[in-house]
């Protein structure tokens, strides 16, 4: 049997969660797709696939297998890609991901310098305020807050800090009063971004070089950001949120920033992508370019 043709399958089996989808996107036909796979388990003395009326899942083998199958299967790739007459050239699809204000208060330059540079590549921007499986997804490269990255298979690096700024607008300081404290904030109406990844608590350096630790209950929990920041400038309660995201509505009035004396911790986004040793070069280009451009700031 072509063992290689074989774990491609598999791959795109498990990816599409059924025979039909994936035999849609090879090509081929369903039988075809079903004789491989079973092919592929006999050669093995293993059951890749636990088949049901409704999904289809890998099975504990099957999960093995299927990380072997994309590494090897991404080396070859690599291999090919090294070797080929192509090899200096730069184009194709580029996946990326990144947090969506972020993305769009930061990333338009590098785009656009990205795409004067490699006009034969099509830049495939996915915009998520949530944690991100960068190989399970099939992204490229992702932006992610360091809080967020983890993966012994993934590379990554500084790109930006941002300080963080508990505010309200001028109407909702009007109604219920400043601040004076962060442990204030335990009594007032209190905007929340959620994620897996976020706490209750939140941390406060004093001017006296003491920490505070406060966890205001919510009014309002929200996985996005930008949200947070549309209520808060509607008055419906104190927020922290990134100095890129609110500096204009602070400088214009729109937002009034509360405990300048006790400072949050900043928040460091680092640009991340696969530790493959043949990188793509379209991806080292956009990487390179994102450093720099950030260091420049």
């Amino acid at each position: 049997m072509d063992v290689l043709t074989a774990m491609r399958v598999f791959v795109k089996v498990t990816e599409a969660n059924s025979y039909a989808n994936a035999a849609d996107a090879l090509d081929i036909s369903v039988p075809r797709i079903s004789r491989i796979i079973s092919d592929l388990e006999e050669h093995l003395g293993a059951r890749l696939l636990q088949r049901t009326t409704r999904r289809m899942s890998p099975t504990e083998a099957g999960r093995l297998y299927l990380d072997r199958c994309r590494q090897t299967l991404g080396e070859i790739e690599e291999t090919y890609s090294m070797l080929s007459s192509n090899a200096s050239s730069t184009s194709g699809r580029l996946r990326i991901v990144a947090p969506a204000l972020f993305a769009m208060r930061k990333l338009a330059p590098i785009l656009t310098a990205y795409r004067q540079a490699y006009p034969n590549v099509t830049v495939d921007l996915s915009l998520a305020d949530r944690a991100v499986d960068l190989i399970e997804e099939d992204f490229d490269l992702g932006i992610l807050a360091a809080r967020n990255v983890t993966g012994q298979t993934l590379v990554s690096r500084h790109l930006t800090s941002t300080d963080y700024y508990t505010c309200a607008s001028p109407e909702y300081v009007a109604r219920h009063g400043t601040p004076a404290h962060p442990q204030d904030l335990e009594r007032h109406l209190y905007l929340a971004f959620r994620t897996r990844h976020t706490s209750n608590e939140i941390v406060f350096h004093g001017p006296d070089d003491t920490e505070t630790i406060v966890a205001p209950k919510p009014v309002l929990c929200t996985d996005n950001i930008g949200m947070v920041r549309k209520c808060a400038l509607a008055g419906l309660g104190v927020a922290t949120l990134s100095a890129y995201l609110v500096d204009d509505d602070i400088r214009t009035g729109k937002l009034q920033r509360l405990l300048p004396d006790y400072s949050l911790p900043d928040r460091e986004f680092r640009i991340v992508y696969s530790n493959r040793k043949f990188l793509p070069l379209k991806v080292k280009a956009f990487v390179e370019l994102a450093v720099e451009h950030f260091q420049q700031e």
